[in-house]
């Protein structure tokens, strides 16, 4: 499978708090109903709910979500929204033309005996729900021990997410489905492991998806700008910042930075694309300067910078094999033009 990211949105996301949840807790669900709504509109990545999304909402009565709205609104003053804009919200996320299940073509799964490591279940106070999120990550477990993942992977949106990654253990006695990649799994009484990418936050989301993997395996230069902002993102994250994801621009791409950058991951294995992309973040935040070099139209410290127009030839160190060529354009901005060994000297205009 050669698409980009999936994620499936847990309905535990969409049950209202109770009206006596902290002012905290009430403000938090409802910036979460926005962001995830937000990833609706992003071209790099599918969001999934469970076709049984409402059913189980309904169940434990919690769908429709206007009158728990109300309540919860007018109990903590929130005025900035109104209920119906919320409303909106979740009902947008449980239409979605496309279900998980339909999408990774899982019909259902029958189980006993389900644990994770963390115990993300039981943080769900209501049985359906619980039922649900069983069925969901048993599934999921399933698809990712065994099957091609999309680019960058799938993760479970979920109302609590304590870890990135959660270990699940569960007894099947039976998986329908319509793939040809799912071999023969554990019978009853022996237990299948697996384990799942979860996330409670746009943050979590990022940080939960593979960068490299995108640069290495993008079809396009889409993906190859998307794995290049989920590097930006990090960055700032480990430095301590809060970065916003709409202010993550990958730099310009030259016409041929995607064919030589796949052409040296496709040669040299996992080892190479991080480097890839640390050099990029590098290049495109200013930082570790002593390791960019004027690309000279012949060797000697004597001979003139490439240029183009007013355009100005960069070589940057990824490491001691592998290097990248790029323009400091005369507007300010940075053009990605290649990936190269350490004594190609070229590059595309």
């Amino acid at each position: 499978m050669d698409s980009l990211p999936t994620v499936t949105i847990d309905p535990g996301v969409l049950a209202v708090p109770r009206s006596d949840c902290t002012k905290d807790d009430a403000y938090r669900y409802v910036e979460t109903l926005l962001d995830w709504c937000r990833l609706l509109k992003e071209p790099w990545l599918t969001v999934c709910m469970s076709e049984q999304a409402s059913n189980v909402l309904i169940a434990e009565e919690l769908f429709p979500l206007r009158n728990h709205l109300r309540e919860l609104f007018n109990e903590h003053g929130i005025a900035e929204y109104t209920v119906n804009d919320i409303a909106v919200l979740a009902e947008k996320l449980l239409s979605l033309e496309q279900s998980f299940e339909s999408y990774h073509r899982v019909e259902d799964v029958l189980t006993d005996h389900v644990e994770t490591v963390p115990d993300v279940i039981r943080l769900i106070a209501h049985d359906c729900l619980q039922t649900n999120l069983q069925r969901c990550v048993t599934l999921i477990a399933v698809l990712r021990k065994h099957c091609a993942q999309p680019l960058g992977g799938h993760s479970l949106i979920l109302k609590q997410a304590p870890e990135r990654v959660i270990q699940v253990r569960a007894c099947i006695h039976d998986l329908e489905h319509s793939r040809d990649d799912i071999p023969p799994l554990p019978c009853s009484p022996e237990f299948f492991e697996g384990d799942v990418l979860v996330c409670d936050s746009f943050s979590g989301l990022i940080e939960c998806l593979d960068e490299a993997a995108i640069l290495a395996g993008a079809q396009d230069d889409v993906g190859i700008e998307l794995a290049i902002r989920i590097a930006l993102y990090k960055s700032e994250l480990e430095r301590g910042g809060t970065p916003e994801w709409s202010n993550m621009i990958a730099p310009a791409l030259g016409a041929k930075f995607r064919e030589t950058c796949q052409r040296i991951c496709d040669d040299h294995g996992e080892s190479v694309p991080p480097k890839i992309l640390r050099a990029i973040e590098e290049t495109a935040n200013k930082r570790n300067l002593q390791a960019v070099h004027a690309l000279r139209t012949r060797a000697g410290g004597d001979a003139r910078q490439r240029t183009r127009g007013f355009d100005r030839a960069q070589r940057r160190d990824i490491d001691r094999g592998f290097h990248l060529h790029y323009w400091d354009r005369a507007d300010g901005a940075v053009e990605l033009a290649s990936v190269v060994y350490h004594d190609d000297f070229s590059i595309p205009e």
